[in-house]
């Protein structure tokens, strides 16, 4: 084919053969026949830069590279240099036509927008939207999108090889949506087959499903699915086998999530995040993000590992765990499942910083924070962090699962909990209960080994830290094999609690150090000190448990705080407003009442501003659920 310049050299620079041989000069008409076509090809050459609005229903589209935008082709026709390329649906229904994003070589850029499109390849068996090539694309989403891809394919897919560029997805205008959901073997967004996944998002409210075998968002199987989250609302579902967020069948999870609110829910087999059945998986989840929900059914970690196989977790920054919840002998951050005596899933977990763990279960067998059932733990947490985690029935709130035993180095669970500049921990942590149904008769630790376990619990506590520490059934709070771990040279202001699992206070003498009283200078010009800590019981206020039978407890006074301690499941404070004025007279104006489980703060004034004299204020505590009633009546 002739270019635009070699064509007008023709009509221009060479004579016009009219015929006998002869050349002669070109008529009038038809040089300015010729001046009009170059005049015509010159005026698209230098045209701006076109914005096109592309319909799906119109037939396939491909989109690459040019020079200053993108060339755009749908039925053999290209549109070259497009800027602001938006492909949409002309219709309300989907259509059966596909998208191929290609930035085939290492430098491309392709930006592309999709708009209200609306794809349905499952009956080509095709990827509704697939990106290749080397070079980078940047998908925008504006409004409601929806892409489904048949067996084989992703929803939205992007094979990563090992030249591969970046896909990324984002939603700048934050008014973008995108379901995707993938076939057979493919992920919802990411890979398909036995192709690595690479896939960035920045935005967008994204539903993510994928069909048996693939993940959420990651890879279809045996592929390893990288994913990285910055923000945007997610939602991903793995399928059978495959990983909320992360492998899909056999495939390895790397996970980093620093921004947006997720869930993620995978298939049997494979973690919520991380890896896919039969794989592990590194999970990174700091900055500010939110884990709204991560679980699975069966054999895999709430985070970190599918079956047989160790979950490598850090938790940092300002994120915040809201539900993280283990599969069936896994645990609810680690690893997972036991498979076979060379398939056993560790949990190596960090958590630091300003980190935050609300609530943490194990699966039956299986640490919260720690070890599937066989499964050794390696845990840090240190900072200003706040855990709360439960072990599945069995296994250990933080440590290992049930039935562990020491490695081939003759180490067991490595457990360290210490403060640092950024602060200091504070730790709940509820051992895993009893299941006659599995034959499970004895629970895990608080803090330290499952269940029949042989193995060993090393435990380090350092500098300041606050821990309240409750056994499963004929276990230890903190420790293994039936004995508690003591520990010493702890900083002031440590406090760590021990229970039993009927609720009786089993701490040891050395696990509380209490703070030095500050004395006031006699030469200060005025103004408090700080408040020392001191134990005293107000006789005024009885606390009773179940049964409505007094009960003894421990308070704690500083500042304006009076802080009263039952080492019980269900337990019940109760005080006339007549005790009440009389604590606001000595400068108590706030009542903190601290069960196992549970903790409520109450405000003496409103408290006084509700009766009179004789009216009775009872605070009743009953595991994790608080009431109040004054005079008899619920507040």
């Amino acid at each position: 084919m002739l270019s635009y310049r070699k064509l007008a050299m023709r009509v221009l620079g060479r004579p016009l053969n009219t015929g006998g041989g002869n050349n002669s000069p070109r008529p009038a008409s038809q040089r300015a026949a010729a001046l009009v076509l170059t005049a015509a090809m010159l005026t698209t050459l230098t045209v701006p830069a076109f914005a096109g609005t592309w319909y799906i229903e119109d037939g396939d589209i491909t989109i690459s590279a040019g020079e200053s935008g993108n060339n755009v082709t749908q039925n053999k026709e290209t549109t070259v240099n497009d800027h602001d390329t938006i492909i949409t649906n002309r219709e309300e229904g989907a259509s059966s036509h596909t998208v191929t994003i290609d930035a085939k070589d290492k430098d491309d850029k392709v930006e592309v927008t999709l708009k209200d499109v609306n794809i349905d390849a499952s009956s080509r068996s095709e990827a509704a939207v697939s990106v290749t090539g080397k070079g980078d694309t940047t998908i925008e989403l504006d409004g409601d999108n929806e892409l489904k891809s048949g067996a084989g394919h992703a929803g939205l897919e992007h094979n990563k090889t090992d030249t591969s560029g970046e896909l990324t997805i984002q939603d700048k205008d934050k008014n973008g949506s995108l379901e995707a959901a993938g076939g057979f073997k493919g992920a919802g967004i990411g890979s398909a087959g036995s192709n690595d996944a690479q896939v960035k998002i920045t935005g967008g409210n994204i539903t993510a499903t994928s069909d048996d075998w693939g993940a959420g968002i990651g890879s279809g199987s045996y592929g390893t699915g990288t994913v990285e989250i910055t923000g945007g609302e997610i939602n991903a579902t793995g399928g059978y086998l495959g990983a909320g967020i992360g492998g899909g069948c056999n495939g390895s999870g790397n996970v980093t999530i620093s921004g947006g609110t997720i869930t993620a829910a995978g298939g049997d087999g494979a973690a919520g995040i991380g890896g896919g059945y039969y794989n592990g998986a590194t999970v990174t989840i700091t900055g500010d993000a939110v884990i709204k929900n991560a679980s699975t059914t069966v054999y895999g970690a709430g985070i970190g590992g599918g079956n047989g196989y160790d979950g490598d977790v850090t938790i940092s920054g300002n994120a915040k765990i809201e539900n993280a919840t283990g599969g069936y002998g896994a645990a609810g951050i680690g690893g997972g499942a036991f498979s076979s005596p060379d398939k056993i899933g560790n949990g190596n977990v960090v958590i630091k910083d300003n980190a935050k763990i609300d609530n943490v279960q194990g699966g039956a067998y299986g640490a919260g924070i720690g070890g599937g059932i066989y499964g050794l733990s390696n845990v840090t947490i240190e900072g200003n962090t706040k855990v709360n985690a439960t072990g599945g029935a069995g296994g250990a709130a933080i440590g290992g699962g049930a039935g562990a035993e020491n490695n081939s180095d003759n180490n067991g669970n490595q457990i360290t909990i210490k403060s640092n500049e950024n602060g200091s921990p504070t730790i709940n942590a509820v051992g895993g209960g009893t299941d006659e149904g599995e034959k499970i008769v004895i629970g895990g630790a608080g803090i330290g080994a499952g269940c029949e376990s042989d193995a060993d619990a090393d435990i380090t506590l350092e500098g300041k830290v606050t821990i309240t520490a409750t056994a499963g059934k004929d276990n230890v709070a903190i420790g293994a094999n039936g004995i508690e771990q003591e520990f010493s040279g702890l900083a002031e202001g440590s406090s760590i609690t021990r229970y039993d699992s009927e609720g009786n206070d089993t701490s040891l003498p050395g696990d509380k150090v209490p703070v030095t009283p500050v004395v006031p200078d006699d030469t200060s010009s005025g103004g408090s000190a700080d408040a020392s800590v001191q134990e005293s019981v107000f006789p005024g206020l009885v606390v009773t448990d179940k049964d409505g039978q007094r009960i003894s407890y421990t308070s704690i006074r500083g500042n304006n705080v009076l802080s009263l301690r039952v080492g019980r499941f269900t337990a019940s404070l109760r005080a006339s407003l007549a005790t009440l004025r009389q604590l606001r007279a000595e400068g108590i104006d706030t009542i903190t009442f601290q069960t196992i489980l549970c903790s409520t703060t109450l405000s003496v004034d409103e408290l006084l501003a509700m009766g009179g004299e004789d009216t009775e204020v009872v605070l009743t505590h009953h595991i994790r659920s608080s009431m109040l009633t004054v005079g008899g009546k619920a507040v």
